[in-house]
């Protein structure tokens, strides 16, 4: 997964029921929309940005993340791969954890804009820093075979454990179940799925 800056703000979340994003651009709200837009999974500047729109973006729900390609942070792919339901193809936005939609491209002044933004190279342990045109340059010289960004297992394993306390949170508010003896045996089984979690309190 990428670099996470830890002192950096999460914007919006972003949701799509289709596994493509679409094509239509959204309306542009002028430069100063983009100053403080991350991207939800890397908490960089999204290059490629595109916009998830989700059951509760009608509430200020709005999650950004990069579309950008292996060769690149590559978030929005990730995310989608990890986090869609085979069966159903539903995805929940990573915020509100709301039913993703759609996925839409931001328009092309905001687009400009934020891939003008510097952010780091995807590659784990290069320092490099650039705007999304210098990045593409910088792989291509210096990253010659790098196909896919290099995961960090320990903050692939963080972002797992955030996902799963957002889950155990939200079926433990929504079944009324009494919240310090749950939240003790998720503490005492991290890696169990909250669910199952749910399962072993009752028994």
């Amino acid at each position: 997964m990428p670099k996470v800056p830890s002192n950096r703000t999460r914007v919006s979340p972003y949701p799509l029921r289709s596994t493509r994003t679409q094509k239509e651009p959204i309306e542009a709200q002028g430069p100063s929309q983009w100053e403080d837009v991350l991207c939800v999974i890397c908490q960089e500047a999204p290059h490629n940005a595109i916009l998830m729109r989700c059951s509760s973006s009608s509430t200020g729900c709005r999650a950004y993340m990069c579309d950008t390609s292996v060769r690149h942070s590559n978030c929005f792919k990730q995310y989608r791969k990890k986090n869609m339901n085979r069966v159903t193809k539903v995805m929940n936005c990573p915020y509100c954890r709301g039913e993703v939609y759609e996925a839409m491209k931001v328009q092309s002044g905001g687009r400009r804009d934020l891939n003008a933004k510097p952010r780091s190279c995807a590659f784990e342990n290069c320092n490099f820093s650039g705007t999304y045109c210098q990045l593409k340059n910088h792989l291509k010289a210096d990253h010659p075979s790098y196909t896919r960004p290099l995961v960090d297992q320990g903050r692939d394993r963080a972002w797992e454990q955030m996902q799963r306390a957002t889950e155990y949170n939200d079926i433990n508010a929504a079944a009324g179940l009494p919240h310090s003896g749950l939240e003790v045996l998720h503490q005492q089984l991290p890696d169990v799925p909250p669910r199952l979690v749910i399962l072993l309190w009752r028994s």
